[in-house]
């Protein structure tokens, strides 16, 4: 089956189940003071921003900004936060731009209120890329040639990367294996010589951080995320529509309060690292999560270019739909994608 018509029934499985999610609720807008409970994905064994937050000031930012949350078991990740999103399982969710692009198009009406970035190229010492074991063969991206590559699931980024990576560097794409691999399997793969490498590590983070440390792999050249690109590969947060024209203001605090409380955290984190690290750990053991990776924390970077929605990235992801017969051209526009107005540490900066 062509990778295209897999990402097309993805998509169809989503809309499918989300059609319910676009019909929610036909109620009056709410009312300006009204305090509106907004359902979160809640992956039980992390500490939320706002739970760090409160360990290290005391602080309540929920409480601050007007914000009830009313957390719903059970993270999701990839494809299946759209999915959640559109079936009204929650009412904010974030992920790839992909999935939002891929849903607009088809008619799912939801929006990105806030930017998140995926790359850690703008920590010194912290690296990004394809993983291979320490005696492989491979030692530049043409050696990938005739190899077996494992990304976390076809049609989304990490498998963008991999691709855009190969064409770069003339590596004829069939002439590479690429296979879905769920990202906590990665390691043992690749550690198994089940694959020749894997490329979940491709924008770094606490798991390929915690893979290195172990030793025994090493990162090719020019294979992070950012390398492959040429710019910061970001997430996008928010809303369907008709949850956004219904509760106006709840989505003005709710963007207004993650945005508080990524602030505190960063400047937390440039007071003091090891206090922060340390209470982030501290959470995650009493929540029974890996400590392990706890260490390798770090908060949302403040990124110049990137601090909020720039439509920078949402475009080159259309542009890569419309190359590859994804997207008819002009049939998504990346201002459908996504907005800003609801930012207001955006407003007070332009």
């Amino acid at each position: 089956m062509k990778r295209i018509t897999k990402i097309s029934l993805i998509v169809s499985v989503i809309l499918t189940f989300g059609a319910a999610g676009l019909l929610v609720g036909k109620d009056e807008k709410q009312d300006k003071d009204s305090i509106v409970p907004i359902k979160v994905s809640r992956i039980a064994t992390s500490p939320t921003e706002w739970e760090l937050v409160s360990a290290l000031t005391g602080r309540d930012i929920l409480k601050e900004e007007g914000v009830e949350i009313k957390e719903v078991s059970g993270g999701s990740t990839g494809w299946l936060f759209m999915l959640i999103l559109l079936n009204g399982d929650v009412d904010v969710s974030g992920g790839g731009w992909p999935g939002w692009i891929n849903a607009r198009a088809r008619g799912g009406k939801i929006k990105a209120v806030l930017s998140g970035s995926s790359s850690y190229h703008y920590w010194p010492g912290r690296q990004a890329g394809l993983l291979v074991l320490e005696n492989s063969s491979i030692h530049s991206i043409k050696d990938l040639e005739g190899k077996t590559i494992a990304v976390n699931l076809l049609g989304l980024t990490g498998d963008y990367v991999v691709r855009t990576m190969l064409k770069k560097n003339g590596v004829p794409l069939d002439k590479v294996q690429i296979i879905p691999v769920p990202q906590q399997n990665q390691e043992q793969v690749l550690r198994s010589h089940q694959v020749d490498a894997i490329a979940d590590t491709t924008d770094g983070g606490p798991n390929f951080q915690r893979i290195l440390d172990r030793g025994g792999v090493r990162v090719i050249p020019g294979t992070g995320k950012f390398d492959v690109l040429g710019c910061d590969e970001t997430i996008g947060m928010g809303f369907r529509e008709d949850f956004i024209e219904k509760h106006p203001e709840t989505v003005r605090r709710y963007v207004s309060a993650v945005e508080k409380a990524r602030r505190i955290l960063w400047d937390e984190y440039k007071k003091n690292p090891g206090r922060v690290i340390a209470l982030y750990s501290r959470l995650v053991k009493e929540e029974g999560g890996n400590p392990e990776l706890a260490k390798y924390y770090l908060p949302p970077v403040h990124m110049p270019d990137y601090e909020f929605i720039t439509g920078k990235e949402v475009r080159l992801w259309i542009k890569a739909m419309e190359s590859e017969g994804q997207l008819k051209p002009g049939q998504v526009k990346a201002e459908d994608v996504f907005t800003n107005e609801f930012n207001p540490y955006y407003k007070k900066s332009n």
